[in-house]
């Protein structure tokens, strides 16, 4: 693998896998429908930001690694990597935590915390009364597969990336040539071949340093 692809294939897959959970974070993962003998009956969307918290923390870690991954070299873009994998690692447990039967009781607690999408435990009438009250029933939930899908869509993304990281590694950068001294050169053709481009340099140097090259 090239230099170039080196560096072009992690930032691709970075920046489509950052993007990806971002959308996923913005789209309605849950409906849900609450209902109480007060106030009646409530309707909630849930978003992947909302019932999966650390989508956006991940998309945001995803970005912080393009820079890392165009600034190491080495040993340490290994380790970028191996972290790049664990954040998709991470992002496909959140898409295998919401296939199957969904908790009910965690819903619960979603739509009628503080923090959350109801505000306070208010009465119909009192400031607050369109939030979802804490004795609130969950009467329907329906989920949209949407949301998941594009999650395990950009974990896959992070994980190729980091394996590719993994895998090849940004080599080094080595010493500009243009710094070596005509003696360096010299010294390096006698264990090796000179070529034609070196040896032309090297004549010129001598020439601009007011010597005989021919001496």
């Amino acid at each position: 693998m090239t230099h170039r692809a080196r560096l072009l294939v992690p930032v691709v897959l970075l920046v489509v896998g950052a993007a990806l959970l971002w959308v996923a974070s913005r789209m309605v993962w849950l409906d849900v429908v609450a209902f109480n003998d007060q106030s009646g009956e409530g309707r909630r969307a849930l978003t992947g930001a909302d019932w999966q918290p650390a989508l956006v923390p991940l998309a945001l870690g995803a970005l912080a690694a393009i820079a890392a991954v165009a600034l190491v070299r080495g040993t340490a873009a290994r380790a970028v990597g191996a972290v790049i994998a664990l954040l998709g690692v991470a992002a496909g447990g959140l898409m295998v935590m919401s296939v199957g039967e969904v908790d009910a009781d965690r819903v619960h607690s979603v739509i009628t915390s503080d923090e959350g999408l109801a505000r306070t435990d208010a009465g119909p009438g009192s400031e607050g009364a369109e939030a979802i009250p804490q004795w609130s029933e969950i009467t329907e939930l329906s989920t949209r597969p949407a949301g998941p899908v594009i999650t395990g869509v950009g974990a896959v993304a992070l994980l190729a990336a980091g394996i590719v990281v993994l895998a090849s590694p940004a080599r080094p950068v080595r010493r500009d040539d243009r710094y070596v001294t005509p003696a360096a050169r010299r010294e390096g053709a006698a264990t090796g071949p000179d070529t034609e481009d070196d040896a032309g340099r090297d004549l010129w140097q001598e020439l601009d340093d007011g010597r005989d090259p021919t001496g």
